[in-house]
């Protein structure tokens, strides 16, 4: 699944801190594949003075729609969506989530996203139509 920076660390910040071993090992390996790597933070975070002399960072605005391919198994996909139904039925469900909410509990896909997917079903169908060339 295709995230976009805000999205992926609004996952980070919903996944289940407790559960089954086996959840949590699934958990994990979900963190790491939303997580940023070192390119990614180098690339994407500006770091923006604070009070105090503190320092705050923020992704930069050209990153904000740059999209990470996700893999998100089954167990990992049921995990975000209880996370998310939990935060709904408790009346707890962040303004920043309601995105989120579409995307798995919904399943609301945006205009962009059926553009995004028709334009990889072509490239595929070019790619494999290269392929079979004699």
């Amino acid at each position: 699944m295709k995230l976009n920076p805000m999205e992926r660390i609004t996952l980070l910040n919903i996944l289940p801190k407790e559960g089954t071993a086996l959840t949590l090992r699934i958990i994990r390996d979900l963190q790491v594949a939303l997580a940023f790597t070192e390119d990614e933070y180098k690339d994407y975070v500006d770091h923006v003075p604070g009070p105090n002399g503190t320092t705050n960072e923020i992704i930069k605005a050209d990153k904000l729609n740059v999209k990470k391919d996700v893999a998100i198994g089954e167990k990992a996909e049921e995990a975000i969506v209880t996370a998310l139904k939990d935060l709904s039925e408790k009346k707890t469900l962040h303004i920043s989530q309601l995105a989120l909410y579409d995307k798995f509990v919904e399943k609301i896909v945006t205009e962009e996203e059926k553009k995004e997917a028709e334009v990889e079903k072509t490239n595929a169908e070019a790619m494999q139509k290269a392929i079979n060339l004699p």
